[in-house]
């Protein structure tokens, strides 16, 4: 079995130049994930990933970020750059974007999300296969068999279950998944601490506009080239959308269409609670909608409307159990630790009360076969919407710059008065759904909505801003190809056209996956 080659540029005491057939720009899941099926498959595959071995916010990376507006959290505290990027903090969550989230009335992008759909479904298998998941997903069926006899009612009141998938925390940072496919002869090479930030078109390209390289420079100043035959941007959607912005405006001309809308559109999920667990139905509330274990794999459910009025926007409502004991903080520490790959330092107490809440969760999961929940715990329900997406909800490039002489991306992001009243709207309407529903469902007293932009829970999913499609402001073809460009490609949540009913990620690998199988294809043919 072969192993990437990972070094770190700032190790290097000369500058240097390398070749390959695909140069990805970025480390995380979607990078990770199309490096290990590029190399798989035969190609010579180099990653440039900013950070290091190990994960450290954008901060620590030397990044920074400006705001036009108020503050998007999801720049300041969802941003994780080194080899496995996000995926070193992230919860685990998959659920695919399905059928619920077509609209035919669509304001917005109405025929991206059919593609998206069918590509989803066509590889979620393969996917879940590749990340170590022995099943088939079966998103709706495992909710329907679960919930047995209330599934029948809540179907008939317009809601449809679906269970997510999480996966294990040993293997929830992509750093794990890193050349596990790799086959003898594979060449897969990553280079750490080095961050892209100068590019050169290709000069034997008559008809069109090719990449020829991109050079990348570690903090201590050191540099290298890549030239290869494509290049592929995976860096998230921030990231992503700062590097194609400098490309447009490294050059005397824009290399896409003066028509695409590039950094335009930035749109993310809204989450507020909703309502809170009537304390009488508590351990109804435990028995039918804690998450549980199958296979080793964490289960949870989440509930989308089947036939939302027109002009709806996307979304979804699933209930929270708040473990607030010290002893469950500290076994969430030490997972977390171990996802990161840096472990907290424990006191004597600590260890103590972290032994007996894992012992608790130890008899539940191997047990019971779900998650324990203890006495105390509290429950609530949450609603995620997406929002509307704005032209003027942006990213640009503005005058201030970073240590590497880039300049910082300035984001322009706010909640509107739609956004709100949309909460408003589809929260009532769905818990008051979920109320009639069934009286064998756990009863849910209405809290007072109140939108949470501090996004306690790291469900930060940005997208838009580098939006496929065909039309004229679309930065990306369905096939995630740079309109405008012959060798350049994006792969991140930014391709999305809105948040949709799921967190992206499983989508996101999907799309990333449909991708290696065209680079491949072309490569043989």
């Amino acid at each position: 079995m072969s192993k990437p080659l990972i070094t770190s540029l700032s190790d290097a005491s000369t500058t240097s130049a390398h070749r390959c057939d695909v140069c990805i720009i970025g480390a995380g899941a979607a990078g990770i994930y199309l490096a290990n099926q590029l190399a798989a498959g035969g190609l010579d595959v180099i990653v440039l990933e900013a950070g290091g071995s190990v994960c450290g916010s954008y901060a620590e990376v030397g990044f920074q970020a400006d705001f036009g507006c108020e503050t998007y959290p999801g720049a300041t505290q969802g941003r994780f750059f080194g080899v496995g990027g996000t995926t070193s903090r992230w919860g685990g969550l998959l659920c695919p974007h399905t059928s619920l989230d077509l609209r035919d009335d669509a304001e917005f992008a109405p025929d991206q999300w059919p593609g998206i759909i069918d590509t989803v479904t066509r590889h979620s298998q393969t996917i879940l296969q590749s990340l170590g998941y022995p099943l088939d997903g079966d998103f709706s069926g495992f909710a329907e068999r679960a919930l047995h006899r209330i599934t029948p009612a809540l179907k008939g009141a317009g809601l449809q279950p679906l269970a997510s998938l999480f996966i294990p925390f040993r293997h929830r940072n992509f750093a794990t998944q890193l050349g596990a496919d790799l086959s003898a002869g594979a060449s897969l090479r990553v280079i750490t601490d080095a961050v892209a930030c100068d590019w050169t078109m290709r000069e034997d390209v008559s008809d069109g506009t090719a990449i020829g390289s991109v050079a990348a420079k570690s903090p201590g100043g050191q540099t290298v080239s890549v030239s290869a035959d494509r290049f592929v941007i995976a860096a998230g959607t921030i990231e992503s959308t700062r590097l194609l912005l400098e490309l447009d405006t490294q050059f005397a001309s824009r290399i896409t269409p003066t028509t695409a809308a590039v950094g335009c559109y930035m749109s993310d999920h809204l989450s507020c609670t909703i309502a809170d667990t009537d304390s009488n139905d508590w351990n109804k509330a435990i028995r039918l909608l804690a998450p549980r274990f199958n296979k080793g794999w964490m289960r949870s459910m989440r509930f989308i409307e089947t036939n939302p009025p027109p002009a709806t926007v996307r979304s979804f409502i699933h209930l929270i159990f708040e473990h607030s004991s010290s002893g469950f903080n500290v076994v969430r520490e030490v997972l977390g630790g171990l996802q990161r790959r840096k472990m907290p330092s424990l006191s004597l107490d600590d260890f103590v009360s972290g032994l007996t809440a894992g012992i608790g969760l130890g008899w539940g999961r191997y047990v019971q076969n779900r998650l324990h929940i203890g006495k105390g715990t509290g429950s609530r329900m949450l609603l995620d919407t997406e929002q509307i997406p704005v032209k003027d909800n942006r990213i640009t490039l503005g005058d201030t710059r970073d240590q590497y002489d880039r300049r910082n991306p300035v984001i322009d992001w706010r909640i509107t008065d739609q956004d709100i009243e949309n909460m408003h709207v589809v929260g009532s309407r769905m818990l008051d759904t979920w109320n009639r529903a069934s009286l064998d469902l756990p009863r849910q007293i209405p809290r007072e909505l109140q939108s949470d932009t501090s996004r306690p829970y790291d469900t930060f999913h940005p997208v838009g801003t580098c939006r496929m499609g065909e039309d004229p402001e679309a930065v990306v073809s369905p096939q995630l190809q740079v309109h405008g460009t012959d060798n350049l490609w994006v792969t991140s949540t930014a391709v999305l056209p809105t948040a949709g009913t799921a967190n992206p990620t499983f989508t996101l690998l999907c799309l990333s996956h449909e991708l290696a199988q065209q680079m491949l294809g072309h490569h043989h043919a």
